[in-house]
């Protein structure tokens, strides 16, 4: 069998190279970031360097207690932290799946959850969503759910932009028949934020990223609430080690005062309804989102346009292959206002 990978985009320089335009002037849309990093992140990272030549402290104690503080839980063992979100997807699949067992998840979706399950030899079964791909489906999930392993669960999100509420999602969970996973990477965006999200249930298993409201996707830090018996179990599997000092202390920092990441996100979502009304405004059908990024109905044309903006403009769009459920339509991250003033005068132009 052939293992699937993550695909990416082309790089930052390779765009330039192809826009003709400086790689400065390339604007990633597509990676749903944050347009800002926190202000103290090169003198945190600088001060936590002076310790490079020593291995991270593997327990991660500190930056555990800090992230149990954030979501109010009174023991940091229910918390593991990983290199990103991602680790902790795939070391949910490779601690709770294999041959002859079989996860379940929506469709469309983060791709991270097929890969994961099919990486480690397990069946994937795709679940279709409602409105063509553009809301939770909680009865079809909850069929699925019922003779699954894992239950892959992406709230908010990704790509559609829509939440579930806390009684759909908790349907699902009270049908699955094994662990539910809920990657609630975009939760700080939505108005409900994380409510729901961590229901103190045995077989449930909630992850967390820094990449997003936080400003941190470089360097790479996740974590997952759970119970103590699957954390257990979860930490077992991780890889010693494989957060970094730098990224270790920034991630803590980042947990013992969240202000800016409250203020971030307050700025994101001001951007976000501008950039939606904007984006509408050149009369495309935008879906409501409760995430950092707007998606657009653009069309049957979806994909050259997208093809346009990289190559004229360096600007850089989630646009869906031909037969994916989306493939009429593109998705923004919100950058900033300049960024956005570009976007919608390449796009109007584009069209």
């Amino acid at each position: 069998m052939t293992i699937p990978v993550y695909q990416w985009q082309p790089t930052t320089d390779e765009i330039a190279a192809r826009a003709g335009i400086p790689p400065e002037r390339v604007v990633r849309f597509d990676q749903n970031t944050s347009p800002f990093a926190p202000p103290w992140a090169v003198s945190e990272a600088s001060r936590a360097a002076a310790a490079s030549n020593e291995y991270p402290r593997a327990d991660y104690r500190p930056l555990r207690r800090a992230i149990a503080d954030y979501h109010g839980i009174d023991d940091e063992m229910r918390i593991v932290v990983g290199a990103g979100a991602d680790e902790i997807l795939l070391l949910v699949a490779k601690t709770y799946l294999g041959p002859g067992r079989t996860a379940v998840a929506e469709s469309p979706t983060y791709a991270l959850y097929r890969i994961a399950t099919l990486q480690v030899g397990a069946e994937f079964t795709a679940v279709p969503r409602d409105a063509g791909g553009l809301r939770f489906s909680a009865d079809r999930m909850a069929a699925a759910a019922a003779g699954a392993d894992v239950t892959w669960i992406c709230a908010p999100h990704n790509p559609a932009g829509d939440r579930p509420d806390a009684a759909e999602i908790a349907t699902v969970i009270d049908a699955a028949g094994g662990l539910t996973v809920i990657d609630a990477a975009y939760a700080q965006f939505a108005p409900q934020g994380w409510s729901g999200l961590l229901p103190d249930l045995p077989d449930v298993i909630t992850a967390g990223t820094l990449s997003k409201a936080f400003g941190l996707a470089g360097m790479r830090v996740g974590y997952a609430v759970a119970g103590p018996e699957h954390a257990a179990r979860l930490d077992a599997m991780r890889p010693p080690g494989s957060v970094s000092n730098v990224a270790a202390a920034l991630a803590l920092r980042a947990f013992e005062d969240p202000s800016w990441m409250e203020d971030n996100v307050a700025a994101i979502i001001r951007g976000r309804d501008d950039l939606a009304r904007r984006v509408a405004g050149l009369g495309l059908t935008v879906s409501s989102t409760a995430t950092n990024f707007v998606l657009a109905e653009v069309g049957p044309g979806a994909l050259e346009v997208a093809a346009t903006l990289m190559d004229r403009s360096g600007l850089v769009v989630r646009s869906f292959p031909a037969g994916h459920p989306f493939d009429s339509f593109l998705r923004f991250t919100v950058r900033t206002h300049d960024d956005h003033d570009r976007l919608i005068t390449a796009l109007e132009k584009a069209l």
